[in-house]
Parts: C-alpha cells; sequence; structure tokens
C-alpha cells in the first residue's frame, strides 16, 4: 500500500477478525503472518485493528494471543488489538463477536470506509493478503473471496490430495472464512454473520448478494490452512477432505 495515501478514498479502516478454539499450537503463526500482512497497510492514512475471539478456549490460547497483543502494543502503538473471550462454541458466533467489538472500537468511523477481514486461527494469510483486499474496496467490491492451499498431508492417503485439488480448482469461486472481506456497512444490512456453528462464511456471502453486494473473487491470493485431522467446526473444511478420503478407501 506504500505510495496509495492519496489514491485511498473508500477506505479508512481494516479490521480484522481471527475466531480461536484451543489453537495454542499454531495461532502463534497465524498472527505472525497477520502481522506481515497488517505491516504493508501502515504507509497508508488506514487505520487498523485486530479482534482476536478465544471461544470456549480451555488450553493456552489465551496467552498466546494476549503476548501478541503485548508485543503489538510496544512496536505499534496506534493498532487496536482487542482480545475477547466467550464461550458460545460458534464459530459465526464468534466472527460475529469480532465484528462488532471493532464496529464498536470505530463509531466515529463511517461504515462505509471500514473493511472487516476474517481468517483462522489455523491458517496463515500471505503478506498481500490485506492489501489487495483494500484495493478491491477501492475499486468498488464490497465482498472479496480468496482460495486456501493445504499446508500438510502427511495424515491422508496421497490420492485424497490428488483428488481434492482437482476437485477444488474446478471450483469457480470456493467461499473459506478463513480468506474473506466485506464492506462494514454492507455486512451490517445483511445483519451480520448467522450464529451457525458451519457454513456461516457460505451463508454470510448469500446474505451479502442478497442486500446487493458486488463480490470479487481472487484465485491469485492463496492462505495456508491446516488439513488437520482434528476439526473445530462440524461439517467443515477437515470433514470435506475426510469425506473425500474415506470415498477413495471405499472406491479402492
Amino acid at each position: 500500500m506504500k505510495g496509495e495515501r492519496d489514491r485511498l478514498r473508500r477506505t479508512r479502516a481494516v479490521g480484522v477478525v481471527v475466531p480461536v478454539h484451543n489453537e495454542q499450537e499454531l495461532l502463534g503463526s497465524a498472527l505472525v503472518a497477520l502481522e506481515g500482512s497488517l505491516a504493508l497497510l501502515t504507509d497508508s492514512r488506514l487505520v487498523c485493528g485486530v479482534a482476536i475471539v478465544l471461544d470456549s478456549c480451555d488450553d493456552a490460547s489465551y496467552h498466546v494471543a494476549e503476548e501478541w497483543r503485548r508485543d503489538m502494543r510496544r512496536r505499534w502503538p496506534v493498532m487496536s488489538i482487542l482480545v475477547i473471550e466467550c464461550q458460545s462454541r460458534n464459530v459465526g458466533i464468534a466472527r460475529a463477536l469480532g465484528c462488532a467489538a471493532l464496529l464498536k472500537h470505530w463509531t466515529s468511523i463511517d461504515a462505509t470506509q471500514i473493511w472487516l477481514a476474517t481468517t483462522d486461527a489455523d491458517s496463515q494469510v500471505p503478506a498481500t493478503w490485506l492489501s489487495t483486499q483494500v484495493r478491491a474496496h477501492e475499486a468498488g467490491a464490497d465482498l472479496w473471496t480468496g482460495r486456501v492451499t493445504v499446508n500438510d498431508w502427511n495424515t491422508y492417503d496421497p490420492q485424497t490430495r490428488k483428488r481434492w485439488i482437482m476437485t477444488y480448482e474446478a471450483e469457480e469461486s470456493p467461499i473459506h472464512g478463513t480468506s474473506m472481506g466485506f464492506n462494514a456497512l454492507r455486512y451490517l444490512e445483511a445483519g451480520g454473520f448467522p450464529h451457525l456453528s458451519t457454513g456461516e462464511d457460505r451463508e454470510m456471502c448469500v446474505l451479502l448478494a442478497e442486500c446487493g453486494a458486488r463480490s470479487v473473487h481472487d484465485a491469485s491470493i492463496r492462505v495456508l490452512t491446516s488439513a488437520r485431522r482434528s476439526a473445530r467446526a462440524p461439517l467443515g473444511f477437515s470433514h470435506a477432505l475426510d469425506m473425500i478420503d474415506m470415498a477413495w478407501e471405499s472406491h479402492g
């Protein structure tokens, strides 16, 4: 974003929501990657913030989040880092709480000029993740979605990887809560994230579309995500991989 200060007209604030459920092993890497993406925005006039929503965590995730918040406060005191705790065990509620907290923090900023993005605690966003979204917002996008890349296939049959890649790349515009962003006013008009334990990301996109949101899908931006067997959301990404794995085994 360096050099774009005078060209920013539609965006004044960028907020990122990170829902967390027992992610002590992966959260640190996710936050470091997010920090790298935020760094590309620091040369602009943008106000930036992060809401980490700890949902029903009984591991060390809180300590990981707090350590990162304290470190960021020392190095980037203007960055707003919110650490929120809830006991919903529901990713839709967690994302909604994070969005609400950021919007409450920025009541002096017109919602039309706020861009909200979401990712996950088991994922690592690329450095250009946020700057790409801001450029899309400046060009008129109300909703932006990207793709994912799996970082470790060790626990799956080799054919699962091949079958997943073939199926995934054939999708025109897959939706992932770990890589999406939207205009705050459109988000409010759509009623916010539905309180679903699975599929809240897809439903959010449907609601935004019904409100007339202009959407952009960028297949070039890939968020590195986990292919672990232990799923955090029922019927989520891990479940989809398991279904492909089981289908291949039964076919064999």
